[in-house]
């Protein structure tokens, strides 16, 4: 079963868009860095290798946010069946 991006909600969006701009940056600046000394362009790399590391921090950031929000989602939805359950085993 495919699940098309209209199917996803706002934050899924931009959760995939997030992701992917990120590994482009990331590959954009490995080119970047690769090949800076074949075009004698002399410029300190370092700060390309930081703000890389930056971006994945960012993502990762991202990710725990979606991940707390469906937790807390799943817990109100279905909040009332867990306590159907406690009260049926008492």
């Amino acid at each position: 079963m495919k699940i098309s991006m209209e199917d996803q909600g706002t934050n899924m969006k931009l959760y995939y868009l997030n992701f992917i701009m990120v590994w482009v940056y990331a590959w954009v600046c490995l080119v970047v860095i690769t090949f800076s000394g074949y075009l004698n362009v002399v410029m300190d790399a370092s700060v390309l290798g930081t703000t890389v590391s930056c971006a994945f921090a960012e993502l990762g950031l991202h990710t725990g946010f979606i991940v707390w929000k469906s937790q807390r989602e799943n817990c109100r939805k279905y909040k009332d069946v867990n306590q159907e359950r406690e009260v049926e085993e008492l």
